[in-house]
């Protein structure tokens, strides 16, 4: 019954005129990024977005208060990294709004291109990428909600202990905190504490919601270029096929450059829109990671503190994971673009032909890299040095804690 009900709501997510982004841009609306609706609405999600920058800043603020005490630095500096992490993604998203609405619109015209033209193979290559970009969205989102609702349940866990819940009637042990952040009233007693958890609770459910659409759209369109691509190479693969004339071969090889093109253009306007946030997110995703797993290590950590920690990272790690896996897939399958034109029956053209077909392997012979600044790229070797540096980080800091 309430699986019924679930895919009964996934499909309402669906949208015919964006056949790969509906269920993203639905969110991304839901979230107050794709902003189309009234002024009123704009405007009280604009708020929204003012007030988690100022949260960012509390946390900051709450950072320096409690700068001598390594376990709770450690732990406003997790969830201050993936808050600014948010920030960045949030306001990227909403200041070049107007992008991110060409591209979409460029994705879906692509597409519906490809469908009017009722190839069954190529049906079955978009069909097969949607597909596949549907489960890893739907499971995404799964896994960001049950990381949002240990966020919140997490720090009362403790109020199963009857020791701790005589503390805290003492006045030995504070309130517990859903995050770290400063307030100009105090917090740790009625009504400010009411006031402290409300404010947690809305900020953690709209980051995490902001998390988990921009990422999502984000894998949605390089699923988009990898699956396309796979689409390009198998038209020239097919460029001699039951062709009847060389005007017939030429107009294919027409299409190929005019797909070619169109590809180019939306990786590029793509790159341009995730590179800067895609810097921040690499360098905080790192610091996050090296104090997720060393608040682990700590022997001061409780076991729902442990629990949170576990979940916590496995999180960042499968986000930072999902990036760099497919931009790299985005990269293979650029290089193999060309090998359509080589796999084709390209020896029973005349030399005409064979001049239009070598411009256009030497114009498919171009790779699709995305960046992460003007310093790294995003692939598996980037995910690998990531964890590579977050080991080193810890085994340092290990090492300080014994000596």
């Amino acid at each position: 019954m309430i699986l019924q009900k679930v895919i009964k709501y996934t499909r309402k997510l669906e949208d015919p005129k964006n056949p790969l982004l509906g269920p993203t841009l639905k969110g991304l609306y839901y979230f107050g990024l794709w902003q189309t609706g009234s002024k009123f609405r704009t405007i009280a999600y604009n708020c929204l977005h003012f007030s988690t920058f100022l949260f960012v800043i509390s946390q900051c603020v709450d950072l320096y208060v409690i700068r001598n005490d390594i376990n709770k630095v450690l732990n406003n500096m997790s969830l201050t990294a993936l808050s600014i992490i948010c920030v960045a993604k949030c306001y990227s998203y909403v200041m070049w709004q107007g992008e991110w609405r060409k591209l979409a619109q460029y994705i879906s015209e692509e597409e519906i291109i490809q469908i009017k033209r009722k190839d069954p193979l190529i049906r079955k290559h978009m069909e097969d990428y949607t597909t596949y970009t549907r489960i890893i969205t739907y499971l995404f989102w799964v896994m960001v909600f049950a990381t949002n609702f240990l966020l919140i349940v997490t720090p009362f866990l403790k109020y199963a202990s009857s020791h701790y819940r005589e503390d805290v009637r003492m006045g030995v042990e504070p309130l517990p905190q859903i995050l770290s952040s400063w307030f100009p009233f105090d917090n740790t007693k009625m009504p400010g504490y009411l006031v402290c958890v409300c404010v947690h609770v809305i900020m953690g459910s709209q980051g995490s919601g902001v998390l988990a659409v921009y990422d999502m759209t984000a894998v949605a369109v390089m699923t988009y270029l990898k699956g396309q691509m796979i689409i390009l190479t198998e038209k020239c693969n097919r460029l001699f096929e039951d062709a009847t004339s060389a005007e017939v071969v030429l107009d294919r090889i027409k299409e190929c450059h005019r797909h070619h093109n169109a590809l180019i253009k939306h990786y590029y306007i793509f790159n341009s829109l995730i590179s800067p946030t895609m810097f921040i997110y690499v360098l905080m995703c790192s610091i996050t990671i090296c104090g997720s797993v060393v608040q682990y290590s700590s022997k001061k950590a409780t076991a729902s503190q442990k629990l949170w920690v576990i979940q916590y990272t496995l999180g960042l790690i499968s986000q930072l994971f999902l990036y760099c896996w497919h931009s790299n897939e985005v990269t293979v399958q650029s290089k193999l673009l060309d090998r359509g034109i080589y796999n084709s029956d390209w020896w029973k053209s005349d030399v005409r032909i064979r001049k239009h077909l070598l411009l256009l392997a030497g114009k498919l012979n171009r790779p699709f890299v995305l960046h992460a600044g003007p310093y790294t790229t995003l692939s598996v070797p980037t995910f690998i040095e990531i964890m590579k540096g977050s080991y080193s980080f810890f085994t340092l800091f290990s090492q300080i804690q014994e000596s």
